[in-house]
Parts: C-alpha cells; structure tokens; sequence
C-alpha cells in the first residue's frame, strides 16, 4: 500500500433512478426494449443507468426498474429496486401527470415543496423524469407511476412522518447524485421539519437533537408532533433556518450530553467539531459552589450523564438549570445575529435539558418563570418546619403570610480565597444581598439587588423586614457567629426564620499564621464596649484574641495594658487574608507608639516570666 488516501465513491439519487426507470418504460412503449438509459443531471453531466427489467403488460402502459446505487453512503434506500410506470391516457394534449406506487408516499402537511395530496416526488426529480420521458414519447397525454417496493418499510427510519409524508418514501435529489456520508444532504433532509411547522401555524418550535429531547419536548412541555424538530447534530444550522422561516419562538430540548456543548459555543455537537463537555460542567459547577474535590470527580467521569448524581448530592442541581440559560443565551445571539443581518425578527429562545430517562433537569429562566408554582417563601436549602410569618407581612398565593427568612453567610476575613462553596452557593442563588459595602462590592454577583448597611444596626433589620418570601442573604465579615451580625439579627427580627453559614473568622485565621492553637484562648470585641472591658478580659485570662474597632484600636489597647502595668506580649494582625497582610509583634510600650488600622485582630499572651514573679511576691 503507498498510503494514499482513496475517495470515496459517489452514488445517484432516488429521482435519477425513477427517471432512468421511467425513460426505459417509454421507451417500452415507443417498441425499443433498452438496457440501459442515459440521464441528464441538473447540472447538465450525463450519467447512463443500467435497466434491471422491462415489461410491457398492457398496450398502452408499460414498466421498468432500475436498482439504486448510493455509492458509499450510508442511504437507507441503496440497494432498492425503484420502478416506473407509464401509462398512455386517452385524449389530446401534453399533459403529464405523476403518481405514488407502492412505497412512496404522499404529502399530508402543507410546508413542503409539494402540495397537500400529492405523491412525494419532488419538483428536481419530477422535470428529471418528465425529461427522459418526453425524450421517447414526445406526445399525448401520459401518467408516471414511481413505487419502490419495500419503500413503506424503510420509511419508517427516515423523517417522513415528522415532515407530513405518509404510506412510503419520498422521491429526493437536487444534484441527482449522492455525496457520500453527506452532511449536507442530512442537513438539508431535516430543515424542511421547520417550514412544516411554520406552515402548520406552530409559534413555538421545540429543536431537539435526538430521541431524549424528543420525549422530554412531549412529556414536559406537551409539544404537539408538528412543533417537534430533529436538528440532530446540527443545531446552529437549524437555528439560523428557524430565523428565516420565521418562527416566533425556539425551545431547544436535549440530553444534557449535546447541550452542555450548545452553552460552550460547540454549534455542531458531533465529536470532531469538539468536546468540552466535563470541562464545561465542571466550570459551571465551580462557579455555582463545587468544591474541588467535586470539580476533580466531574472531571473524571465517562459521561455527563454520571454527572447528575453527584451533583445532586452535591445540592447542586442547580448546575442543569446555568447549562440550560447558557445554552439559551448562546443560541439567542446566534440568532439575533442572523435576524439582524437578514432584517428578521429575532426569535425568543429557552432551553431546556434532560437525562436519558427524558426527565428535565435544568431550564433556562424564562422556562422556570412559566413552570414555577412555588410560593415565593419557599427558600432553596431552607430547614424544615412550619416558616415563621410576619405581622402585616403580604399573603402567598395559598393566603397565609409569606414567612421572613434570612440566611447569614460568613465571608470569611476578606479575600475570596477564604470564601467557602457552601457560602458561595447561598449567595449566589440570593434574590437579594445585604450587608457592608465592602463585602457586597466583594461578594454580590452583578445583577443581584443589594441592601447596603450603615452603622445603624436596628434600621438595617427593619429594612430587611420589608422582604418577606425573598431570598435574603446578609453577608458577615468573618464568621457570623463570632462577634458577628447574626446575634443581632436573632433579637431584631424574632419573627424571622434564620440560618447561618460560618466562615471562617479573622481571629482564626491569626491564630493559624501564629501557629497557635485556640481552644484556650479567650476572645473579646472591642466593638462598642470600649478599652476597659477588654483590659477584664485580659487579667482573667493568659491568652486572649481582641477584635478591634476605630475607637478601640490596637494603639489605644497597648495604651491601656502599658497603663494599667500588664505584663504581657502583644501581636497586632492587619489586613488578614489579604495580599498587605501585616503582623507585628511588640510589648504594649513599643506599641502604644505606633498606628494601626482601625479593624486589626490582636493576640495578648501574659508574660510567663513576669507573671511567675509576681505570683511568687503574692501580686495579682
């Protein structure tokens, strides 16, 4: 073998062979018996067909047929025996008339290139036949019968009942050839499915790659058959065709499979045009809180059908929901585009995905719209329980006051890095965010309402009494928990039903870059209780963490301790978290002398030496 690569061999279509069929059984009927006849293409190439029979059983009708030969591609119909008829008709005339034999079939839906009624020959192979015809029976009035035997059976595995063909196949060709393995050809079979819905006064269209989206398409959304379209691996293409039929309004509905590769801008889902699938959903499932050790495993997997159980588990399931608004967004600016450029309406798209059961996993927001039914109290995670109401609160669609619920998320000490994926997975399904301005600047996602907080803690909890059946998230420096808002809110708003994310707080977050351990360390905030309640703190305790404040800053504690004669070490810790993290360590003397931001964490740890004296001289 040299290596060379060898073309694969073309085949003539269904139309050339009915021609050919037809031109030997006028030839039957003008007494020649050819073997072979000679057909013009329509680009004017000349292809000569072999007759497999003749026969002239009446005077005045005769038959022929020709077996297909569709080269190397895959054709359904290669191999079949395509026969014609032609019958002389009594009276004066040229007119020549076509009709359905066995297995062809007959147009039911208005749409195609053929009116309702008549036999599936198309108009190319129709003048194809008329051609060859008239050149042996250039006179009077004549009807052609085009059957292939077995046509009806084949049929089946085509999308004849979908375009409005019934009993059999259609009699196809533009170029009278067959391209091998032809996506071209498959393309153009599946855009007609378009026009039949169009023309059957269907406004919204369901584009579904395959057998999956097909079933979800009647059993989710009760699509009616005409308005179901097979776009199989070509979904841009059947997009733009939907823009220049006119649809008003496209649902695409598929395995998760093929359009995870629609939200990641893959317009043909076949393999070789692309596969990002894992690495898709895992981007997403990052984005919506994965953990990592989650986006490794989704990485790993075979398929993204073995993605929906740990998703699931993962309280993730709103990951189909981004795939489908993804996809729905891609495919929405592939055809504004299209409509632009053509001067066209721009039909509105959804998207829906589903699982090899057919069940819909994730939709797309105008989708969820229309299907949602909950009350808007009912808030994604919540605990159990009867929800806690509000006085005066508006009533839900059932009549009973639409519950307060507040999630408190701990941020952790700044950065994003310290941000936990349970954190992020209550923020970002908020409807809306409140807290500091720097957090919210932080942490809320664009588009997100946002209730800033000023100094006033009472008036932020009356403003956020004014959102029951919302999703509330109050995000929290630090953990919540911990000198934190959650304690206030709980005495502010007893209606209300709270829950809390921790995070992980700045003190911590110190005593893990001291490495020391905190489980006998006390803490102590100096938010609003002033210097001399943390210098208590300090004499009951040798170890002690403070929270400072703009008032009571690590400058004025060390102040303080140098005052009151405490034997201790300080460290001041500013910035935690961030990239100008800073730590100093100094006695209080050193460190009363220097400036420190107003919010700092400050670790006191009794002097062990100085205190050993004086205990041994009976000092306090």
């Amino acid at each position: 073998m040299n290596g060379a690569s060898v073309e694969p061999r073309t085949g003539l279509t269904t139309g050339t062979c009915a021609a050919a069929a037809a031109g030997a059984a006028a030839a039957a009927l003008a007494g020649q018996a050819p073997g072979s006849v000679a057909v013009e293409l329509p680009a004017g190439e000349t292809v000569t067909l072999e007759v497999a029979w003749l026969e002239r059983p009446a005077p005045e009708r005769a038959r022929a047929g020709v077996v297909k030969d569709a080269g190397d591609d895959l054709d359904v119909t290669d191999g079949v025996t395509v026969v014609a008829e032609v019958e002389r008709l009594e009276g004066a005339g040229l007119e020549l008339t076509f009709a359905a034999g066995s297995g062809v079939g007959t147009v039911t839906r208005a749409g195609l290139q053929l009116a309702v009624g008549e036999p599936a020959i198309n108009p190319v192979p129709r003048a194809m036949i008329a051609a060859a015809v008239r050149a042996a029976l250039p006179h009077g009035r004549l009807r052609v019968t085009i059957a292939v035997p077995g046509g009806d059976a084949l049929a089946a595995r085509t999308f004849n009942a979908r375009l409005g063909v019934a009993g059999g196949l259609s009699v196809l060709g533009t170029s009278g050839r067959v391209i091998p393995k032809s996506e071209e050809a498959w393309l153009r079979s599946l855009l007609p499915q378009v026009d039949v819905a169009v023309a059957a006064g269907e406004r919204t269209v369901y584009l579904t790659p395959g057998q999956f989206g097909e079933r979800a398409a009647r059993e989710s959304f009760a699509a009616a058959e005409t308005a179901i379209v097979q776009c199989a691996n070509f979904v841009g293409e059947v997009l733009d065709h939907c823009v220049a039929a006119g649809v008003e309004r496209v649902v695409l509905v598929g395995h998760a499979g093929k359009l995870v590769k629609v939200a990641a801008g893959i317009w043909n889902t076949h393999s070789r045009f692309g596969d990002a699938r894992l690495e898709t959903l895992a981007a997403l499932a990052g984005a919506a809180g994965a953990p990592p050790t989650l986006i490794c495993r989704l990485l790993e997997l075979p398929t993204v059908q073995a993605a929906i159980e740990p998703l699931a588990a993962a309280g993730l399931t709103c990951v189909w929901d981004d795939v489908a608004q993804r996809a729905a967004q891609r495919a929405a600016a592939r055809v504004a585009g299209r409509a632009a450029s053509a001067g066209h309406d721009s039909p509105c798209v959804e998207c829906a995905v589903a699982g090899y059961g057919a069940e819909v996993l994730g939709r797309s927001v105008g989708l969820r719209a229309a299907r949602s039914a909950t009350p808007p109290g009912a808030l994604s995670g919540a605990p159990p329980g009867a929800p806690a109401t509000v006085s005066g609160a508006p009533a839900s669609a059932t009549g009973a006051p639409v519950a307060l619920e507040i999630v408190v998320v701990g941020v952790g000490p700044g950065a994003e890095e310290w941000l936990t994926p349970a954190a992020w997975r209550r923020i970002r399904g908020a409807e809306l965010i409140a807290g500091g301005r720097r957090q919210l600047a932080r942490f809320a996602p664009a588009g997100t309402r946002q209730l800033a907080m000023g100094g006033d803690v009472a008036a932020f909890a009356a403003a956020l009494r004014a959102h029951p059946g919302e999703r509330v998230v109050v995000l929290a420096s630090g953990d919540p928990g911990l000198f934190g808002i959650a304690a206030s809110l709980r005495r502010l708003l007893p209606e209300a039903r709270l829950t809390t994310v921790p995070g992980i707080s700045s003190a911590q977050l110190a005593l893990a870059r001291l490495g020391r351990p905190w489980h006998d360390v006390a803490f102590a905030s100096a938010h609003g209780i002033g210097v001399e309640a943390v210098l208590g703190v300090v004499r009951a305790h040798p170890r002690v963490v403070v929270l400072t404040d703009g008032r009571a800053t690590a400058q004025a504690i060390a102040a303080a301790l140098t005052a009151d004669g405490c034997s201790v070490e300080m460290t001041v810790l500013e910035r935690l978290g961030e990239p100008d993290e800073r730590i100093t360590h100094g006695s209080p003397e050193t460190l009363a002398a220097a400036a420190f931001d107003g919010l700092a964490v400050v670790f006191i740890e009794r002097d062990a030496s100085r205190s050993g004296a004086a205990s041994a001289r009976g000092e306090r």
